[in-house]
């Protein structure tokens, strides 16, 4: 991997306790998930200071630290004035080391699963690393950066961002030869204020490629296809219309197993066969192929790689349980992937007599977040789902408008997971989990498991 001595004289920083080993393996900012041989950065953050957790740190096998103070505590220590921008120093520093191909993928859904669901298909041809996790902002992808080992021939990057310019920052620093945009939604309606806005600030991507680069593009979004001679790179299109390059027919999204489908391309047609769930994972699933196809993997390595890849955490992962089945999609959600995951609830094929969502709010919505709100409860009754528990502020208010049917809401949590105990013992239910990052609904996934 790279040397701590040599990282310090790249960025100008003094080497406090210098001690061997020196080989730093990756990068990491949560002293709870340091592994041995990686630096901990320091970060100095609005609750927590990250110099109180070198002891940790250091406790779980950390090689040395980025830090802007000396607590007295470790080795190794890369002394700075700033880590968040030491952090850039250094990942800028490695990724000048590092001459594989790299790939960027954005959009306004879909990021990880489209990452992982890559890096299985190029991985059937080269040696591929993937930015773990969601690590797709400004700490994370330096992090990612710096946890690149040597003999990698394509790293996979997942580039999220909030407002106009973030995605064209990370992209100087990753420096993508081949970009995926899975598609334009409503997230981050409420900073950006439109679905044009929104498109441009993904575009950045788009316009960070090199000619002789390749952009996969989403061809069901008109924002996007607008766009789409403003690229320099080679533009293959994906979407359900079948005037793009690679899109899915026949997708069969009832079965708990899998998603089904056919893929049609200009190499012909295949059948696909996924672990994940959700019509709309066809969609980009053909995306994915259309990449790993454009960069050499033929199809027939990549599809059936694909269908090795499980269900990704709190991504429409089906559990079982105890009154049936859990839906777990609580990772994040705006109006486009709350349809996607209704679709999923009320389409797959399971004995049960009852069909439940417990939705919390939907954040960064900006002015509309009333109207969409009801939007996706009126969607609800529309689609028959039997109960609501609606958490938070903005759903209850949508409940309280226009949900006529069973369920309750409340801004608390513990309240509806009583009532959703009561309401669903007895009768084999599936119940869907669904809310915002900043609603952390993980904690209602883990307690109606038990």
């Amino acid at each position: 991997m790279w040397d701590i001595r040599e990282a310090a004289r790249a960025i100008g920083a003094e080497l406090l306790r210098p001690r061997p080993p020196y080989r730093i393996t990756g990068a990491a900012c949560d002293s709870r998930r340091v592994r041995p041989g990686e630096l901990f950065v320091a970060i100095v953050g609005k609750r927590h200071d990250g110099h109180d957790f070198l002891e940790e740190a250091f406790a779980r096998g950390a090689a040395g630290a980025l830090v802007s103070r000396d607590p007295g505590v470790g080795h190794n220590l890369v002394l700075v004035e700033d880590t968040v921008a030491a952090l850039w120093e250094l990942a800028r520093w490695r990724r000048e080391s590092l001459s594989m191909p790299t790939v960027g993928i954005t959009g306004s859904f879909g990021k990880t699963t489209s990452k992982e669901l890559l890096a299985a298909a190029l991985g059937s041809r080269f040696a591929v690393y993937r930015a773990p996790e969601s690590f797709n902002t400004e700490i994370g992808v330096p992090l990612a950066v710096l946890s690149v080992p040597d003999d990698v021939e394509i790293a996979v990057f997942e580039l999220g961002m909030s407002g106009r310019g973030e995605i064209a920052r990370l992209c100087e620093l990753v420096r993508p030869w081949a970009g995926l945009i899975t598609g334009v939604g409503e997230a981050h309606l409420g900073p950006l204020g439109s679905r044009e806005e929104i498109a441009a600030a993904k575009w950045e991507l788009a316009q960070a490629l090199p000619e002789e680069g390749v952009l996969v593009l989403a061809w069901d979004h008109p924002e996007l296809r607008a766009r789409v001679e403003d690229c320099q790179a080679l533009c293959l299109r994906f979407g359900h219309d079948p005037s793009a390059d690679f899109h899915p027919r026949s997708i069969v999204a009832s079965d708990p197993q899998g998603v089904r489908f056919v893929l049609e391309s200009p190499a012909g047609s295949f059948k696909v066969k996924l672990k994940l769930l959700g019509r709309h994972v066809a969609v980009l699933a053909s995306g994915v192929l259309a990449l790993a196809w454009a960069m050499g993997v033929p199809l027939e390595a990549a599809v059936p790689a694909l269908g090795q890849v499980s269900p990704l955490p709190h991504r429409l992962h089906l559990i079982p349980t105890w009154f049936g089945w859990l839906l777990d999609d609580c990772y994040n959600a705006n109006p486009q992937s709350v349809r996607a995951a209704l679709e999923t609830l009320v389409s797959l094929r399971l004995p049960v007599r009852r069909r439940a969502v417990l939705l919390g709010d939907m954040l960064d919505l900006g002015p509309r977040e009333g109207e969409l709100h009801r939007e996706v409860v009126s969607l609800m009754v529309r689609m028959g789902v039997d109960a609501l528990y609606a958490y938070g502020p903005r759903t209850s208010r949508a409940w309280n408008a226009v949900w006529k049917g069973e369920g309750m809401a409340s801004e608390e949590l513990d309240p509806l997971l009583e009532r959703i105990r009561e309401d669903l013992r007895g009768a084999p239910a599936l119940l869907l989990v669904k809310g915002s990052r900043g609603m952390a609904l993980e904690r209602a996934v883990e307690a109606l498991r038990e």
